[in-house]
């Protein structure tokens, strides 16, 4: 999938389901053992509770393939933030001026240069 959850297709992506590797949104998942244990769908959490056998989907990726999925995840990601270029530096440009009384600009040299910028 691209990021969406396999029942609401605009809903964000979650987090995997323990069992089948489905990706899920909020809604989709149970939180069976807390926030710091994997969640699992719906239909798995009720095939291990043992309330309905045939609500288990079957496992199409195994929890190697799960775990070595997710840690390719991270690394990219981490990757993606590193190879980030950074902004260019603006150069620094000065100006050597005098206001007069009047209010008006002088340069120090009074010879036009591309980019300065001009008395108003």
């Amino acid at each position: 999938m691209d990021g969406r959850c396999e029942n609401h297709q605009f809903e964000i992506l979650a987090d995997h389901c323990r069992t089948c590797g489905g990706e899920y949104c909020l809604e989709c998942l149970v939180y069976s053992y807390g926030n710091d244990k994997p969640p699992f769908c719906v239909d798995c959490a009720l095939a291990a509770a043992g309330i309905r056998s045939t609500a288990k989907r079957p496992s199409f990726r195994s929890r190697r393939e799960l775990r070595r999925e997710a840690r390719l995840k991270r690394r990219a990601a981490k990757v993606n933030v590193v190879e980030e270029p950074a902004a260019a530096p603006v150069p620094l440009v000065r100006y050597e001026f005098t206001i007069t009384d009047d209010g008006e600009i002088e340069y120090a040299d009074d010879t036009a240069e591309a980019g300065r910028p001009q008395a108003s």
